[in-house]
């Protein structure tokens, strides 16, 4: 079973969890850079067209020698390769629009890749669930949408200073066949939950609060009107309204 859809969702990792995982993405950008420049080597040097195969025994022996890579999941290693793989078999695609497989900088988006068999997800919330990862255990995230299929692959991934947890699931879904109806615009807001532009009125999300939700946000609404008055009533007298007390002015002598 391939996966056939994305989840993403924020990850919030300890601060060991964040040095292991920053370690980690740095062994992943060496490796697929040092796996390149050994490809591209023995196709000018020699003709020959090196594969993911024959490079996974040099890894092998590379983890039992540098200490750094040896700290890397196996399977991490492994997926960064069967990757490159990809990258070529994509560039020698004419079909395809992806160019020749290129260096990753220092600066480049961290990606740790992991095989679904090796990664368990348990719910422990409406809202936030846990991954166990190989070599760096439960993983805490935001669960903004339900996983929905099995966990065919997993990538930890770095943008900015947030980290994020990215699942590849197989859900079994098969396109829709085409209903001869016209083509149609659909935007996503807030207040609206969805328009669509062959409707005369918006599409609202039924209400998904619970009780105890809808008593906290009405607190905070109320909270809120209090203070824009407050802020109001501050600012008359502040600048001269009807609040203001007028001081009374002395004639000189």
């Amino acid at each position: 079973m391939k996966a056939d859809m994305g989840r993403k969702y924020r990850a919030y990792p300890t601060e060991a969890q964040d040095q292991v995982l920053t370690g980690w993405g740095h062994t992943v950008r060496a490796l697929w850079n040092v796996a390149l420049a050994q490809r591209i080597y023995l196709y000018e040097q020699r003709g020959y067209t090196l594969r993911s195969a024959e490079q996974c025994k040099h890894l092998a022996i590379g983890r039992g020698e540098i200490d750094w890579l040896a700290d890397l999941p196996s399977e991490c290693g492994q997926m960064v390769l069967t990757h490159l793989d990809r990258a070529y078999t994509n560039f020698w695609n004419p079909d395809h629009p992806a160019s020749f497989p290129a260096f990753k900088k220092r600066g480049y988006r961290m990606s740790i890749p992991f095989k679904g068999q090796r990664v368990e997800v348990r719910k422990l919330n409406r809202h936030w669930a846990e991954v166990k990862l190989p070599k760096l255990g439960w993983l805490r995230f935001r669960l903004s949408r339900a996983l929905g299929g099995t966990i065919r692959n997993a990538t930890v991934s770095r943008d900015g200073n947030d980290w994020h947890v990215s699942f590849g699931i197989h859900t079994g879904a098969r396109l829709a066949a085409p209903n001869g109806l016209p083509a149609c615009g659909v935007d996503f807001g807030v207040a609206a939950s969805a328009y669509v532009s062959t409707e005369t009125a918006p599409r609202l999300m039924p209400p998904s609060l619970s009780k105890n939700e809808k008593a906290r946000l009405k607190h905070l609404e109320q909270r809120k009107a209090r203070q824009i008055t407050y802020t109001k009533k501050h600012n008359q007298g502040k600048y001269g309204g009807p609040v203001c007390a007028r001081r009374s002015v002395r004639s000189p002598g």
